[in-house]
């Protein structure tokens, strides 16, 4: 489903305000945005201007469950 995924900083390392910016490349389109705690926040463009609702409920789903992975083993 999503090409490529990379995990690209952390911002606000080792304080309560910890967030992760990430990007993604789905269908030839380069995604971006911040996962905090299940919640992603994307960048423009968001993806709902080139993708359908439903279409971005399994990408986030999907980039939830890499966070979550990746998180937990570091």
């Amino acid at each position: 489903m999503v090409n490529q995924f990379q995990i690209k900083k952390a911002l606000f390392q080792n304080h309560i305000n910890e967030r992760f910016s990430f990007s993604l490349n789905y269908q030839g389109n380069d995604f971006q945005g911040i996962y905090h705690e299940g919640v992603i926040n994307w960048f423009n463009p968001h993806p709902l201007n080139k993708i359908e609702s439903q279409q971005l409920g399994k990408i986030e789903s999907s980039v939830t469950n890499k966070m979550n992975r990746l998180l937990v083993s570091s």
